[in-house]
């Protein structure tokens, strides 16, 4: 398996199946006993370890902040590590509070006792992207936080990857998380067993065997509607000439938002890029069927 510089990979998989092992294998914190692990054309078990997490940063479910330190205290402790002056550090923390939607006058002197989930979640992320490293490990970061702020943080971090381009491996049980976040998704099956590796369109698509089609369930033309945009279907339905009032919509925008939208404001025609379509239309060129337009 290759991960290309700036990408954003998923391992997902059933209980058991050895994701967060072979996350943890990435900075040693499980020693390899088989095969290799190269970062930037170094073997990871000829780096020293500590030395080795400090490049890298560590993002998991419980957060793991200190309690007994405030929110600045926490980010700075890799900066401090690495040497940085308090000056330097400071500036870095403010950065990183502003960067994951923190305001640092309110947040940096607070404690993790002092936070909600998803502030705390949030923080955690802060630290992780502390010292700039080019490597981020996320071990279900998500999976304790409530299914709203869950969604909401799934968001704002894929706004947030836009800005920072970091190289990240983010371990999920759940298909639908891994599908919305992942440029590419690792699926693994009892075993340890690598069942397919490719983008999120390729597995919804073009499932490689009857465990990862069992896997990604009976909803999976469902389930492509979120990672096809309506900018590349559009073109592939026929234009209506049919009057009635269009829903506007960005060619990038997922075709599952948008005919949320058509729905919710009962609207059944949409005008993308200067092309009007039916509603019909679109969900059948989605998922490669069509229909003659009424």
């Amino acid at each position: 398996m290759e991960i290309r510089r700036g990408e954003f990979v998923v391992f997902v998989g059933p209980s058991g199946c050895g994701k967060t092992t072979m996350l943890r294998m990435i900075n040693r914190l499980i020693e390899p006993t088989a095969g290799q692990i190269w970062i930037d054309g170094r073997d990871v078990t000829h780096t020293d370890p500590d030395e080795l997490r400090r490049h890298i940063g560590y993002v998991i479910q419980q957060v793991g902040l200190m309690p007994h330190m405030s929110v600045a205290r926490n980010i700075s402790l890799v900066p401090e590590m690495l040497g940085w002056d308090k000056r330097r550090t400071a500036a870095r923390v403010d950065e990183l509070l502003d960067l994951v939607g923190l305001e640092p006058g309110t947040f940096r002197a607070r404690y993790p006792k002092q936070l909600s989930g998803g502030q705390q979640q949030r923080v955690g992320v802060a630290r992780a992207l502390a010292a700039d490293p080019p490597l981020m490990l996320m071990d279900e970061p998500f999976g304790a936080i409530d299914p709203i702020a869950r969604d909401r943080l799934q968001d704002e971090f894929l706004a947030l990857q836009e800005r920072i381009r970091k190289t990240i491996v983010f371990v999920t049980h759940d298909i639908d998380e891994a599908l919305k976040l992942g440029d590419r998704i690792a699926i693994f099956a009892e075993g340890s067993r690598l069942a397919q590796f490719d983008t999120p369109r390729e597995i919804l698509s073009r499932p490689a065997d009857d465990f990862v089609r069992s896997f990604i369930g009976e909803r999976a033309a469902i389930r492509l509607l979120s990672v096809v945009t309506v900018g590349e279907v559009a073109g592939r339905a026929p234009a209506t000439d049919r009057p009635g009032e269009a829903l506007s919509a960005q060619p990038e925008e997922p075709v599952s938002a948008v005919l949320d939208r058509m729905l919710t404001q009962n609207r059944q025609i949409l005008e993308v890029g200067g092309k009007r379509v039916l509603a019909q239309d679109l969900l059948f060129a989605s998922t490669g069927d069509r229909q003659d337009p009424a």
